[in-house]
């Protein structure tokens, strides 16, 4: 059992069933990430943890204590949410210190535990202003701030970093990564974006529908996604359908309807028989490339070209029936239009069974 411990969460609506059978455990001081698009259930996760939802079946245990009857504003949970919901007409200081005082803490107590926070979020020197004079990663910090001052037993990321731009997204993943690692607070983060779920997690849940699709290290499932639908989600781009043709000594060679051949040896794929029919998918940023011919390149051709500041996105045709998407570093390559060859590491092929 782990510091949080969830066990056969369920939420139904009427017919709906929002979350089904859910069960996580997080040692203390760990950060998981629940990955999924739009509905898939992990932000009712989050709520019925922090108590604003009553689930239909299931448990809620925070440090061996079972929190189903006990109200959100006893569970010692901090919670940060998409929009910050930061009091306008509060001064940075207020908005902090509210929590505190509704405890009815004394005054230098809320003094040094508000200006602790805000150091450790790098916040000092203002104090005094209001959000509306703050910017959007500053506002953001407030909001942080908020619910870490209560020195919480969890802390519940909602979609944290949605509302700021690419540049300060970056910043405060390090600043949200640090912060909890100098806390050591068992944390939960719900977001869309895998990258974003790679880069602060050490866990990753992928749902869908309600459901958990798998669990893993960020590099883990990054790397080998269970499904085609978790590899279309963790980027993987390209999901082609073949015939397996031959299976031998480890590797599995896969026919496309196009006659090209593309062979896996990597040990978590499906092990797919011969004639079987799959699906084979690789990461575009693994996918080789070369304007001329080479042993084991495929020919196929440029139809179109994005440069996207640190790599170019290459779509080929004339390859498999489906068009090809390819990332490549430094692309110095053949234009829209002309020939392109390309190959695929087979230790970084993933076959799938239909």
């Amino acid at each position: 059992m782990g510091y949080l411990s969830i066990k056969g969460l369920t939420k139904r609506y009427g017919d709906f069933t929002a979350v089904q059978n859910i069960n996580i455990d997080l040692e203390k001081g760990e950060m998981v990430a629940l990955l999924g698009g739009s509905g898939c259930g992990k932000t009712t996760i989050l709520r019925m943890i922090a108590g604003f939802i009553e689930p239909n079946e299931g448990t809620v245990e925070i440090n061996g204590q079972v929190m189903n009857k006990i109200p959100a504003y006893k569970r010692n949970v901090g919670i940060f949410f998409q929009n910050y919901a930061l009091f306008p007409h509060m001064t940075v200081y207020d908005n902090i210190a509210f929590s505190l005082k509704l405890k009815k803490m004394d005054k230098n107590v809320i003094k040094e535990k508000v200006e602790s926070i805000l150091a450790l979020v790098k916040l000092e020197g203002l104090s005094e202003r209001y959000p509306r004079e703050l910017s959007g990663g500053q506002q953001q910090r407030v909001a942080l701030a908020r619910a870490l001052v209560m020195e919480p037993n969890v802390l519940l990321l909602d979609e944290p970093l949605s509302n700021l731009d690419a540049k300060l997204r970056v910043e405060m993943q390090v600043e949200i990564k640090r912060i909890q690692r100098t806390l050591g607070i068992t944390t939960i983060i719900v977001t869309h974006d895998h990258e974003e779920a790679v880069s602060l997690a050490d866990r990753i849940i992928i749902m869908n529908a309600g459901h958990i699709l798998q669990v893993g290290s960020p590099k883990y499932v990054f790397n080998h996604p269970k499904t085609p639908f978790i590899a279309d989600f963790m980027g993987f781009a390209n999901l082609i359908h073949g015939t397996v043709r031959e299976v031998s000594d480890g590797r599995t060679s896969v026919r496309t309807s196009t006659g090209a051949v593309v062979n896996s040896t990597d040990t978590e794929s499906d092990k797919a028989a011969v004639d079987e029919e799959v699906i084979f998918s690789i990461r575009p940023e693994n996918i080789l490339v070369s304007d001329k011919p080479e042993e084991g390149y495929l020919k196929g051709k440029v139809l179109s070209l994005t440069y996207k500041g640190n790599n170019t996105r290459i779509v080929v045709e004339n390859i498999f029936d489906e068009p090809l998407t390819v990332s490549s570093y430094d692309y110095e390559g053949p234009a829209a239009g002309e020939d392109i060859y390309v190959a695929f590491p087979e230790s970084k092929v993933i076959i799938y069974k239909k």
